[in-house]
């Protein structure tokens, strides 16, 4: 192996992760959202990120599984693929107008565990790097979650005495408002936006996720409850039976269509949710009501 330069050890969705930085030119970022999920106490880790500068990452002979998003975007500042690189997952990613990296390429190895991150600079000169740099992070972390029986979801979630509930929907739908609404009632918000849902001893584990735009800490609470959300004029909460429930927080978990055995494997876990916990149809207004309700029907 190549010399380390720099490392840090973290733990994200109950992964215990390490990060070698085998560049001198790379340190790490102390800013970005990823520090919070840091340890001091190392162990043995999970999986290992090392961190690689390479010149020209076309290079590498790969084929394209599949093309997440083929060009730039306003809000889509990046090119994403799935990609093979001889037996080995792989994800490429183009930056549009990232001011120190062009492209980058995870080429991920579920036997030894070893997840080589390949970054192509835009320059010659010294990087301060988030090791979960976004997008490159979170899909990378969405394939791990996968082999491990899990998925990464968008989705709030809340924790009230002990207890984890689950609110998913589109954009826009009001997955953050309805965390405010129990923040407001004496719960803590686990993440407002997107969280890993990993399989834990006879049930399910809700953990949130670093952040490209702001840091939280490390938090996690045990599944109680899921909910797919809408706005209405009155509230409601309608249990869904197992199939349709399931599909439609599958409808909102972050996956790579392509792969037919992943989907299934995926439906699996969250058909269990299913019948495990119960998935409701929630019509909400804005207002206190909505938890009482909630609390009051369902626990």
């Amino acid at each position: 192996m190549n010399k380390v330069f720099k490392t840090k050890q973290y733990t994200i969705g109950g992964i215990e992760i390490k990060v070698n930085f085998l560049c001198p030119f790379f340190d790490f970022n102390p800013q970005c959202g990823s520090n919070d999920f840091q340890i001091d106490q190392y162990s043995s880790p999970n999986w290992t990120f090392n961190y690689h500068l390479t010149k020209d990452i076309q290079q590498f002979d790969w084929k394209f599984q599949f093309k997440g998003s083929e060009q730039f975007e306003e809000d889509l500042p990046y090119k994403w693929s799935v990609v093979q690189v001889d037996n080995a997952d792989g994800l490429f990613i183009e930056f549009e107008d990232h001011p120190d990296i062009s492209s980058a390429l995870s080429i991920i190895n579920a036997n030894t565990k070893q997840i080589d991150v390949h970054l192509d600079l835009k320059h010659g000169n010294k990087i301060s790097i988030d090791p979960f740099i976004h997008p490159i992070g979170i899909l990378t972390l969405k394939v791990i979650v996968h082999y491990l029986g899990g998925f990464v979801i968008h989705a709030s979630a809340v924790s009230y005495k002990n207890k984890g509930y689950l609110f998913s929907a589109v954009s826009g739908t009001g997955k953050s408002t309805m965390a405010g609404i129990w923040q407001k009632h004496g719960a803590t918000i686990i993440n407002d936006d997107r969280l890993i849902i990993m399989p834990d001893n006879n049930g399910y584990r809700v953990y949130n996720t670093p952040m490209p735009y702001y840091r939280d800490k490390n938090k996690n609470i045990e599944l109680h409850k899921v909910f797919l959300i809408k706005q209405s004029a009155e509230n409601y909460i309608t249990k869904l039976p197992t199939l349709k429930g399931a599909l439609g927080l599958l409808g909102n978990c972050m996956q790579f269509q392509y792969d037919a055995e992943q989907v299934q494997r995926r439906l699996n876990a969250i058909l269990d949710i299913s019948e495990r916990c119960g998935i409701y149809e929630c019509g909400f207004k804005p207002d206190s009501e909505i938890v009482d309700l909630i609390l009051s029907e369902i626990g």
